[in-house]
């Protein structure tokens, strides 16, 4: 059986959307030390079910704070460039 997660593992980035807060969390998936990476959005602390869109710009803003978080590795940093490199 799958543990729940718990909430004081998790760690996010967020940045505000109007009266929203759009989420970077990394997850905790399994006791192998697997991880996933969640994009959400969130209105009076409870996550919104509608999908998430955010301009280029946002987006930038909202990468950059789950870079600086340690939510996203170097090791994906470095990919995302190479394919900025294609």
């Amino acid at each position: 059986m799958k543990k729940p997660v718990d909430i004081k593992e998790l760690v996010f980035a967020s940045i505000s959307q109007g009266n929203e807060i759009v989420k970077i969390e990394k997850l905790p998936v399994n006791e192998a030390g697997q991880e996933q990476i969640r994009f959400s959005i969130w209105s009076q602390g409870k996550m919104r079910s509608h999908p998430l869109s955010l301009t280029q710009k946002e987006l930038v803003t909202l990468l950059q704070a789950a870079i600086r978080e340690g939510i996203l590795s170097r090791d994906f940093t470095s990919e995302l460039h190479s394919v900025n490199e294609i």
